[in-house]
């Protein structure tokens, strides 16, 4: 494993902020972040002076100021990369006007209670690109075969057996587009396990919207190819697009150019469509990508992803190690609104 982990010596990074979607009353505007690879300039947050680092979220309120002669890029909410001044105090406004972020801390999930979702085994719905898009799940011990249902509540749009642990739907119905469909997965040959996925296909104006910012981020010829990747992958995740994003990071990171946070992303994408073991594999890529990173916040954020892994198959007191190693980590950065969250969930496995 460690031969196809390339680290890029040099680097800064961190994660001061959350990286995909986010809870409404967090979201003022979409998100500005640093994309250089070894970014030589300050971010002055709360009064308080920080070292810039790739992929740093920058927060309304921040100033930047680069060095002298050196140059600092950033990717602002159209998708654009933009410049700014060295050695000048610089603000969010000016860097990309009407680009706005109200400060706070978010976890990186699609909700505060992301981690209760999968203790109650409840997963997201996800978005297909289009209606022939194959849905894959997690292989199950000892089956010899899968019963595959597709529909929703008032009908069964498909109801086949399958040998292998991935299907397109192909039935004589079209799927509707921005409709939710139920998909069940049953195990044959004697093994009663299930997979359940709720899916919906994307719709015709979502489909252009998202062609369009995704032509803007590809058109950026001076953004490094990970921060490419990162970015693409958060805008698919914004439209529910767990496989496109999937696929562009599994890109890079077959590459040897991964980073922890790109790892930790793809746990988190797989785990949305149902491939544990795969998640666990790219979470602990990013417990050690983030250890030679030096970067806590997404250790952190690796053992929660680690930690829903565990919940999801019952297994809960390794769950509770991780998360306990979360918390430690969250306390030695000082960030008691993570802390607290953990503790809480912490308390719910005990009482589960």
């Amino acid at each position: 494993m460690q031969g196809r982990i390339k680290v890029w010596q040099g680097m800064l990074f961190c994660g001061l902020g959350a990286l995909g979607a986010m809870t409404l009353p967090e979201v003022a505007s979409a998100n500005v972040r640093i994309t250089s690879l070894s970014p030589k300039a300050i971010v002055i947050r709360d009064g308080v002076s920080k070292p810039a680092c790739f992929w740093m979220l920058l927060d309304a309120d921040d100033i930047v100021k680069p060095e002298i002669d050196s140059e600092l890029e950033v990717i602002c909410s159209d998708g654009r990369v933009r410049t700014v001044e060295a050695g000048e105090f610089s603000g969010l406004a000016r860097i990309c006007p009407q680009a706005f972020r109200r400060s706070g801390d978010t976890f990186d999930t699609k909700g505060e209670d992301d981690f209760l979702k999968y203790l109650d085994l409840r997963f997201y719905t996800v978005t297909l690109l289009d209606r022939s898009q194959v849905i894959r799940w997690q292989e199950m011990n000892g089956a010899t075969g899968y019963r595959v249902q597709l529909g929703t509540r008032q009908e069964t749009l498909l109801d086949r057996q399958v040998d292998c642990p991935n299907v397109s739907y192909g039935g004589n119905q079209p799927l509707k587009l921005g409709v939710d469909y139920n998909f069940l997965v049953k195990a044959l040959g004697g093994n009663n396990s299930e997979f359940r996925l709720r899916f919906k296909v994307l719709t015709e104006k979502d489909s252009q919207e998202l062609n369009k910012r995704i032509a803007v981020i590809q058109s950026n010829q001076g953004l490094p190819e990970i921060a490419k990747a990162i970015a693409l992958a958060d805008i698919y995740d914004e439209y529910g697009l767990a496989e496109q994003a999937i696929a562009v990071l599994e890109k890079a990171s077959k590459s040897g150019q991964s980073v922890a946070i790109a790892e930790r992303m793809l746990g988190n994408f797989y785990l949305q469509v149902g491939l544990r073991d795969v998640a666990e594999l790219h979470y602990r890529r990013a417990l050690e990508l983030a250890q030679l990173e030096q970067n806590l916040e997404v250790l952190a954020e690796a053992q929660i992803g680690l930690a829903k892994v565990f919940v999801v198959n019952g297994k809960k007191q390794d769950a509770r190690k991780y998360l306990q190693l979360a918390l430690a980590n969250y306390a030695s950065l000082e960030n008691s609104a993570k802390k607290q969250k953990v503790e809480e969930w912490l308390s719910k496995i005990s009482g589960s």
